[in-house]
């Protein structure tokens, strides 16, 4: 069955025609144009000979011509296979139906089996777009009801190019359809929900298998539909059968379940190895490889051709169940894979000591086998891994292969289910192949230890006391059994609270055979711990005591103003901050300079820093210290970290925790190689960045935010343009990827510099003012805070050519705060002006003058929102700009112009008001004033040029007390007395900018 999808140059027209053969489907031109043809095709040649003389360059713009991309099922293993289902709507946009070829599936979640192969006849690749509805004609009842539904995580699948390897496409799922759009090269290119592995491949692979001494194949017999079912035998001949046990191992007992087959690949290759040679003296393995021949070959979804509708009816399940009845196998394992919960493995096993269940051989096992967690999974039963132990169970039935031979044989049954999705980029069977081998391998290991009963005991460690809303940390020391520790490895601590709270926390590996866990603990009385590996040996008991709190604990969203923030025991917080990108990393910042700077911050007031976890090229070069990643910055190894680069960050954010300083905490740096790689940083080594950092962070208490980009639109490239709608989403995407690993739930949010109203790619296009963020990032809950960088520019800002700074004023950052707290979310402005620094280079004229930089902080406060400055001397890109900027000279003072003390006074002046209570104020007249009120009892009325204004105090029944005050030095005026219940009038003491403060009379 074929489609073919071709347009009509006349008419534009797209229609279906059905040969007589029934197996294909064009979409041709309509009749009525036919007649036309010949003559059009030889007055459209002498058209465009004419033009290409009378308008240079017509024919290099004429449209593309996209018809020659067809569609269909191959004959071994293709679906869906009715023509009707696959539907040309467009020039290469097809709408496929996919079903459940057997016409009955027990599934109810979306179809798992899509295999088709897009054929391009052009010379030229062509974009070709396909909407896959997987919802089996509506008889699919599961979208998304739990996690199994499969269609919020069915946004993928497979293509393999001609001659190419498979590789995952992202797409883009509503209700039962998941829309994919590729490149398709001209050729042949396999299309698949999952990659693709035929009954011609299982031949393929059972000729291919080396002779080996200790290897038999044997044809046992042939399916309902003729095909060769085989059983391969894989032990020493020279040792005696009555010393083994037998493993019966097998695959691919669902039609749809490819990743079996490449796994079982795998398997084969390692237990004909020499690593192997004593397993192969201890057991014997029987493997069948594919199962379910039929199934796989007729384009089935699931259990048909082997047991459906009868279990033991068909020759394939015949085989299979006499199988068990001849060899009576001490062990059975089953392979498969789902296609939802795409991000979870789930193992299952049979264990037990004394007669009880245990969770032994589940330890055991994963300590020996890489770590979901490096291909961005985990295991399904972490939580209670009992609940996957089949010791005991209370009913089996003899119809299912595993229960029988446990029933019958006291088999002890094992399986393993695994999604394919983020296993490998450039060809993911690879992976698949390697996990196979590595089961194995872990199985093995694990059935040594329990057999010669020397499994490691693991005592219970005394119990530790730690402050309530303090960081403990965790060293353990163990052996890995996987190459590369930092991605294939994992430390994990399940920690439960005296309230019966559950939590789960990653640790980090920190090079030799050290391993690290921080945990923070928010509730008082007795914890019990464990903490395990995945990978690695580790293995530990334990209690921890939580007594008194010595602080606030974490900074949340205020629980009672969407807008505010506070501490997690309520107490508020008026955030404000400073930038100082390179406060650990930057050449020029010193440790001494960096306690010089911290401690004159935390004297002005500021409460945060926006720094980076980014490496310095000159640094980096010269001082392995600051290179994050394994190698060298000539020849990295991306897929490793180095510990001594993170020790030196772990030591900058402990000394701003000892002084009572935040971070904002930027995790990538899209200005910089590797990030602006996009062949080597490829999306599974930017999760294992962000899962290694926010293992290695999260716990701190100074954690303020989690920023994920300073100005995210140079994202993938480091180009400074907005990519529609692949930015926002990349952006979502990753913020929740890292709630996901941050048990603590630190807010998250992200830089922003092009309005979500920009006319244009790049900040200097038009926008529909104000500037605002939030219709990318306001109606989703993965941005917690919406971040602005609006407010260097404006009507009235001008450059003063003798100060080498912006002077004036930028009013329209009250409207931007505005449009941005309808989304009901804190609002933080960042980088609306460095403070200039006398004599200092300009930054290619990016610097401000103090009065600006005063008046900024005050219309933003006032208006609701929150800020972080900067200021010239201190912003700690040194190593950037001297590169960017030379031949000027860049270096670290800790030094202002007076804004720094100006904005110490700001924050005193809220600090000492109930601002978490307090909103914008428009009672307010003109337009230039803002306010921030209470009504009724607090007003702050900020006029940036003084002068008059009139406030309505209508909601005030009660006289008020008002003092001016002076933003510039701090001081105050006297008191006087407001009369409340209508509009006044008010006038400032003189030109320059004053605070009125009206508060109600006790």
């Amino acid at each position: 069955m074929k489609i073919v999808s071709k347009s009509c140059s006349m008419c534009s027209a797209y229609r279906h025609q059905d040969p007589s053969n029934g197996n294909r489907v064009h979409s041709t031109h309509h009749g009525d144009c036919l007649w036309f043809l010949g003559l059009g095709i030889q007055v459209l040649a002498a058209t465009l000979f004419l033009m290409a003389f009378a308008i240079p360059g017509a024919a290099e713009s004429a449209e593309p011509n996209i018809a020659g991309i067809s569609l269909f099922a191959p004959q071994d293993g293709g679906t869906p296979r009715e023509a009707n289902r696959i539907e040309a709507i467009g020039p290469g946009e097809f709408r496929i139906r996919a079903c459940a070829e057997e016409g009955y599936s027990p599934l109810t979640h979306a179809v798992s089996r899509v295999d088709l192969v897009c054929r391009n006849e052009n010379w030229q690749p062509e974009t070709v777009a396909f909407h896959l509805d997987l919802s089996d004609d509506g008889r699919r009842t599961n979208s998304n009801n739990n996690v199994f539904g499969g269609m919020s995580a069915r946004d993928f699948l497979f293509i393999q190019p001609q001659g190419g390897s498979w590789r995952q496409i992202e797409g883009h799922v509503s209700g039962w359809v998941c829309t994919v759009r590729f490149s398709a090269p001209p050729g042949e290119t396999k299309v698949g929900l999952s990659p693709w592995y035929n009954y011609a491949d299982y031949l393929r692979f059972l000729k291919a298998l080396p002779d080996h001494p200790h290897l038999k194949k044997t044809r046992l017999g042939a399916s309902d539909g003729g095909r060769e079912h085989w059983e391969l035998t894989i032990t020493d001949p020279d040792v005696s059968p009555q010393s083994k046990q037998t493993i019966f191992w097998h695959a691919r007992e669902h039609a749809y379940e490819t990743f079996s087959s490449y796994a079982m690949e795998g398997l084969v290759a390692y237990l004909l190895s020499d690593t192997a040679r004593d397993a192969r003296r201890r057991y014997q393995f029987v493997l069948y490889p594919m199962t379910n021949v039929d199934g796989v070959a007729e384009g089935y979804e699931y259990r048909s051709g082997y047991d459906y509708p009868q279990p033991r009816a068909t020759a394939t399940a015949k085989l299979a169940f006499d199988a068990i009845d001849r060899l009576r196998p001490e062990f059975a394992v089953a392979w498969h894979n789902w296609i939802a919960p795409r991000d979870v493995d789930c193992l299952f096993y049979t264990d037990s000591e004394e007669g009880r269940p245990s969770r032994r051989a589940w330890d055991l096992f994963v300590q020996r086998f890489p770590s979901p967690c490096g291909v961005g999974h985990r295991w399904e039963s972490e939580a209670d891994p009992l609940a996957k132990n089949w010791f005991g169970r209370p009913s089996l039935s003899e119809n299912n292969l595993h229960q029988y031979a446990m029933k019958r044989y006291g088999t002890q049954v094992w399986g393993w289910e695994m999604p394919w999705w983020g296993r490998g980029e450039s060809d993911p069977t690879q992976p698949a192949r390697k996990a196979g081998a590595d089961f194995g391998r872990a199985f093995v290991a694990t059935l040594d230890i329990i057999r010669a009963g020397t499994a490691p005991l693991s005592p219970e460690k005394p119990p530790v006391i730690v402050p309530c809303w303090e960081m403990h940390e965790f060293e353990l020391h163990g052996r890995s059994h996987v190459d590369n520790p930092f991605r294939d490895s994992a430390l994990l601590g399940e920690f439960t609270s005296p309230s019966g709270k559950k939590i789960n926390v990653e640790g980090f590996y920190d090079g030799g055979d050290t391993w690290r866990l921080r945990f923070t603990l928010d509730e008082e009385g007795e914890w019990r711990y464990l903490l395990r590996g995945e990978g690695v040996e580790l293995h530990q008991r334990g209690r921890l005591r939580c007594t008194a709190p010595h602080g606030h604990g974490f900074i949340r969203v205020h629980p009672d103003n969407p807008y505010a923030f506070a501490y997690t025991d309520g107490t508020p917080f008026f955030p404000m901050g400073d930038t100082c990108y390179g406060l650990y990393s930057d050449s020029p910042i010193t440790p001494v300079l960096r306690t010089q700077y911290l401690k004159i911050r935390r004297s002005q007031r500021f409460n945060f820093v926006r720094i980076g976890v980014i490496h310095s090229p000159i640094h980096g070069q010269t001082d392995p210290n600051y290179w994050p990643w394994g190698g060298t910055p000539a020849q990295p190894d991306l897929d490793r970290f180095n510990p001594q680069f993170f020790h030196g960050l772990d030591a900058a954010l402990t000394e701003m925790q000892a002084v009572g300083m935040n971070a904002e905490l930027i995790v990538l740096n899209y200005y910089m190689r590797p990030f602006t790689d996009v062949k080597a940083w490829t999306p599974q080594r930017e999760q294992q960045w962000l899962r290694y950092i926010t293992a290695r962070y999260a716990a701190f208490l100074n954690l303020f935010l989690w920023t994920i980009a300073n100005e995210y639109e140079t994202h993938p490239d480091g180009g400074y343009r907005l990519d529609l709608p692949n930015d926002p989403d990349w952006a979502k995407t990753t913020a929740r990827f890292i709630k996901q690993h941050d048990p603590y739930r630190h807010l998250v949010t992200v830089h922003t510099v092009v309005s979500a109203s920009t006319r244009g790619r790049t900040p200097g296009d038009p926008i529909d003012p104000p500037w605002r963020i939030g219709e990318f990032f306001g109606n989703d809950d993965a941005i917690d805070v919406l971040s602005q960088q609006t407010g260097q520019s404006s009507e009235g800002v001008v450059w003063d050519q003798q100060l080498q700074c912006w002077t004036g004023d930028a009013p329209d950052l009250v409207a931007s705060l505005r449009a941005d707290r309808r989304y009901r979310r804190p609002v933080l402005n960042t980088e609306n002006g460095y403070e200039y620094l006398r004599g200092y280079p300009t930054e290619k004229k990016q610097v401000h003058h103090s009065d600006k930089v005063r008046h900024s902080a005050w219309r933003i406060a006032c208006s609701g929102g929150y800020f972080a400055a900067g200021f010239h001397g201190t912003i700690g890109h040194s190593d950037f700009w001297n590169r960017i900027d030379a031949p000027n000279r860049y270096t670290f003072i800790v030094k202002d112009e007076g804004a720094a003390e100006q904005l110490g006074t700001l924050h005193d002046f809220f600090a000492s008001l109930p601002f978490w209570r307090m909103q914008p104020f428009d009672g307010v007249t003109p337009d230039m004033v803002v306010a921030l009120a209470e009504p009724g009892r607090v007003y702050v009325v900020y006029l940036p040029h003084g002068g008059k204004a009139t406030l309505d105090l209508s909601d005030a029944e009660n006289s008020l007390t008002a003092r001016w005050f002076n933003p510039r030095d701090g001081k105050w005026t006297e008191p006087f007395e407001v009369v409340g219940g209508s509009r006044i009038k008010i006038q400032s003491p003189d030109v320059f900018d004053w605070v009125l403060y009206l508060h109600h009379i006790q």
